[in-house]
């Protein structure tokens, strides 16, 4: 049992005998990224709702206000308690939207490839960590992990070097900038969306690892 913000919590676990899903016959990669939630290797996009965007006008708000009042006085505690409702409500939108992306990804696929990301060393990026932390990828990952092995599916993280860069098509590098959006292959002709293209990549490797474990 816990309490926050007024709020009581009880957490309980329990054994249950679980079904496996129907299988599908697909396989998915997952290419992570903070103007698209989630790009697929087939195209499909998962949109970043940016949560944190929407909820900073709040928190500042209560932020200055908790401020400016004397610290331990009833008002103060008012202020902390709406401060903390905001911090709350931005961690249920959060964790809302990784449920439900990871509930349609494992319903969808049987096999679901993303990159073994260092998230940790990531959000030390001085411009892009608030908002790697708001598109939530650990708890994404996590989520849909746990979902695959209850419905008997298939979650591998790969690794994440030059899959932005390398043609899934192909095989062959094609060095771009991060300004670079499309990825235009030189070799073979293929063209697509740098994520997807990179969504590919991450898939074409978790099927190498599944072939070289077998």
């Amino acid at each position: 049992m816990r309490r926050q913000n007024n709020k009581w919590y009880a957490c309980f676990s329990c054994e249950i005998d679980v079904e496996p899903a129907p299988s599908t016959g697909e396989e998915i990669g997952i290419d992570l990224g903070i103007l698209n939630l989630a790009t697929a290797s087939n195209g499909d996009l998962y949109d970043n709702h940016r949560f944190l965007k929407q909820s900073e006008k709040k928190i500042r708000y209560w932020n200055k206000i908790l401020s400016r009042r004397k610290k331990g006085s009833r008002r103060w505690h008012k202020a902390k308690q709406q401060l903390t409702k905001a911090y709350e409500q931005l961690a249920n939108r959060r964790r809302d939207r990784a449920h439900k992306v990871s509930r349609q990804v494992v319903d969808q696929y049987d096999l679901i490839a993303f990159e073994d990301l260092n998230i940790q060393d990531m959000v030390k990026h001085k411009t892009l960590s608030k908002w790697i932390l708001d598109a939530s990828w650990r708890s994404l990952v996590v989520y849909t992990t746990y979902k695959a092995e209850e419905a008997g599916k298939c979650v591998i993280q790969v690794n994440p070097q030059n899959t932005s860069q390398e043609c899934s098509n192909c095989r062959q590098m094609v060095r771009k900038t991060l300004d670079e959006r499309t990825h235009c292959c030189p070799n073979c002709g293929y063209t697509v969306d740098r994520d997807v293209n990179a969504a590919g990549n991450i898939l074409n490797r978790a099927k190498e690892q599944l072939e070289t474990a077998s």
